[in-house]
């Protein structure tokens, strides 16, 4: 529990400033119980203009930052490469963190932190905010009764293009997320976020086995030249309880990508579309469907990424973290899923999920 006798607030220090930043500091700025004290990121700049909107000293350092200013929670938003020495400073220093996905790329690394965290006792939180969606845990409420038994799942997005507006070209992360040995490719970053619902809602994996489509992006005549990453990828799953899916990935499609999980179960289906998951619930022996309509805001009073950081702080502050949907040990479980699929890229067999 935070020592919070700075007037009741949660004293937060943020590691990493880039993009998905965005999608947490408004709602931290916003909560009255939160004070935003200081900005790390390795491009001293960006934390700069962190500070300058929001308060802050800067450091160019996360073990800096924890040893030279009080700060009873951490957020750490920084690439998919770079994890392991921030979350082992927060340890250190004794400061809980709220870790964004993916958790890493070396898997017995991964394995190894994840028991450093858990033997630290530190409250922590890793970022899979779909967890908090109302559609999400109608869902996941029916199939405890009622046991997921086939999914079908994608994340389907377009190639990153040296052209003006390309999210991927001109932001920072074009300096990482097309590059595979950096990012864990897209179904490491992206795609994480339906593997983890299929996990959420149908279990452990034990088995994965996978399949890659490569040499069509390199044809586009503007491609980003850094670019590594697998055009697209179907991903076989076997999970404990003996259900199976199918997860695809993409960063190849141009026109009409998107999001979606098909569950079916044995007297119920579910069918989330978008990012925003909207669902479609269908029951045996009932006329049409139930409907409820996924969030699509980023930080909003009743976003989910709100909720999510809601319940962190709120965990923070009492020690309580039943509010808390997945912990640091619980998206390196995700995380491990996604790397042995790329395992299986590599080896041409299925791969055992070791957690």
């Amino acid at each position: 529990m935070a020592d919070t006798n700075n007037g009741g607030k949660v004293r937060v220090g943020v590691i990493g400033c880039g993009g998905i930043s965005g999608s947490h500091l408004p709602n931290l700025d916003r909560f009255e119980d939160v004070e935003l004290v200081a900005f790390c990121d390795v491009v001293v700049e960006r934390a700069q203009k962190k500070a300058d909107q929001y308060g802050g000293v800067v450091y160019d350092d996360a073990a800096k930052m924890l040893a030279g200013t009080q700060c009873d929670a951490a957020y750490i938003m920084i690439p998919t490469y770079a994890h392991g020495t921030p979350e082992r400073t927060c340890i250190a220093a004794g400061v809980p963190f709220l870790v964004e996905k993916p958790m890493g790329l070396h898997p017995d690394d991964l394995r190894k932190l994840a028991a450093e965290v858990t033997a630290s006792g530190l409250i922590t939180a890793a970022g899979f905010m779909n967890r908090y969606r109302t559609s999400v845990n109608r869902v996941r409420e029916l199939l405890a009764g009622d046991p997921a038994i086939l999914m079908d799942g994608a994340w389907i997005g377009g190639p990153p293009l040296d052209r003006d507006g390309d999210y991927f070209a001109k932001n920072p992360i074009g300096q990482w997320w097309p590059v595979k040995e950096k990012s864990g490719g897209q179904f490491v970053e992206q795609v994480i976020h339906t593997v983890d619902l299929a996990r959420y809602l149908g279990g452990e994996v034990a088995e994965v086995f996978a399949y890659a489509a490569n040499g069509f992006n390199k044809k586009l005549p503007n491609l980003v030249t850094n670019y590594t990453n697998d055009d697209a990828m179907v991903v076989s799953l076997r999970f404990e309880s003996g259900a199976v899916a199918n997860i695809m990935a993409a960063c190849s499609a141009g026109v009409s990508g998107g999001v979606f999980l098909n569950v079916w179960a044995a007297h119920h289906t579910a069918r989330f579309t978008d990012w925003g998951h909207h669902l479609k619930l269908y029951r045996e022996g009932e006329q049409g469907s139930e409907d409820i309509k996924g969030d699509l805001g980023i930080s909003s009073p009743d976003s989910i990424f709100t909720l999510e950081d809601r319940a962190f702080i709120d965990a923070v502050k009492s020690g309580d973290t039943s509010g808390l949907k997945s912990c640091h040990a619980d998206g390196v479980r995700t995380t491990l899923v996604c790397l042995a699929a790329n395992e299986s890229l590599e080896t041409g067999a299925p791969v055992k999920v070791q957690y």
